[in-house]
């Protein structure tokens, strides 16, 4: 059976574990407690732990009356876990690598490979045994190659400015790309998607100013870091960029709008059930309806979520939403309009 350890005990571990190593004295049950002032029964419990427990190659030397490694440079963990938590994270990694979608995730199964050999013999499990007994389900990810991911971390690292060709959806065309310099404040998953925030002025428009924009890191198809240097503004919050969203997109402009939203009381528990949005309230009416209220930057995503209820769910405000939604109605019905 495992044996519980606290933070004193891990120092008491760290000590006796370096006194042993440096094998300048001798080290044992009673010169130890006598260090530390506690019990002989306690630092046997500790060597029991080192030995059982952590697989250290301890021996008594009867001739020094002292432990001593039979390995010379074995040395402790700098982190001590349990098997839970160790299996916790396994399970983490699972989800991690559903959702990133990127290079990260090829490190991941690396690390996680290595904290799955920590566990104790008894507790030993194949992480793909337990991964079989558990399914993860997320959004559609887009990749996102190793260079690309690589050099925008270096740019977000050292605070340099990145030369990158973006490719962009048109709404009248097809995709178009266009190199642009980027100042890299923040990267952020938004619902399994990477997006990167910063600074950005198009290099062929030099009379556009630069200003801020959210860019999809998988649409980034080169990336160069320059030697230019930035320094991030002092006003830039990545939590007040953030705090008004709805789904992926933060919104190009500083307008907040209200959103009020009225579900039928058919679906009012499976809304109220969840949090759509960090800031929302909700209210039950006498019938059974659900009003629910939440600020937004940016319509287009809360425009495709209202539309996905259908019937179910009627605007309130703002007008913007409203018309939105009433224009896309009128031209979804033009579609299956019988010829």
């Amino acid at each position: 059976m495992p044996v519980n350890f606290n933070k004193s005990q891990f120092r008491r571990l760290n000590e006796l574990t370096e006194l042993i190593k440096a094998n300048k004295q001798a080290v044992n049950c009673r010169s130890f407690a006598e260090k530390w002032g506690v019990a002989t029964k306690t630092v046997q419990r500790d060597i029991d732990f080192l030995r059982d427990q952590m697989n250290a190659p301890l021996k008594y030397d009867s001739n020094r009356k002292s432990y001593v490694f039979t390995q010379p440079t074995w040395s402790m963990p700098s982190m001590l876990v349990t098997e839970g938590e160790i299996l916790s994270v396994l399970l983490a990694s699972k989800v991690l690598e559903q959702y990133h979608g990127t290079p990260a995730a090829e490190n991941l199964r690396h690390i996680f490979g290595k904290l799955a050999q920590m566990l104790p013999d008894k507790v030993k499990i194949d992480p793909a045994t337990l991964f079989t007994r558990f399914s993860f389900r997320s959004p559609p990810a887009r990749t996102i190659t190793t260079a690309i991911w690589s050099t925008v971390i270096q740019g977000l690292r050292d605070q340099k400015t990145l030369k990158i060709r973006y490719r962009k959806v048109a709404p009248d065309a097809a995709e178009t790309a266009r190199d642009v310099l980027v100042n890299p404040y923040h990267i952020a998953n938004l619902q399994g998607e990477w997006y990167l925030f910063g600074a950005y002025a198009d290099i062929t428009d030099k009379s556009e100013k630069s200003q801020r924009r959210q860019f999809s890191i998988s649409r980034i198809e080169k990336a160069i870091v320059t030697n230019a240097s930035f320094t991030v503004p002092a006003d830039f919050s990545p939590a007040k960029l953030l705090e008004d969203t709805f789904g992926r997109f933060t919104g190009t402009g500083t307008e907040t709008y209200h959103v009020r939203l009225l579900f039928t009381k058919k679906v009012a528990g499976l809304v109220a059930e969840r949090e759509w949005q960090a800031k929302q309230t909700t209210q039950r009416r006498r019938s059974g309806d659900l009003e629910l209220t939440f600020p937004c930057r940016g319509l287009y995503e809360v425009r495709n979520w209202v539309l996905a209820w259908g019937h179910e769910v009627k605007v309130l405000e703002p007008t913007e939403l409203r018309e939105m939604v009433r224009d896309e109605i009128r031209l979804m019905a033009s579609n299956v309009e019988c010829e």
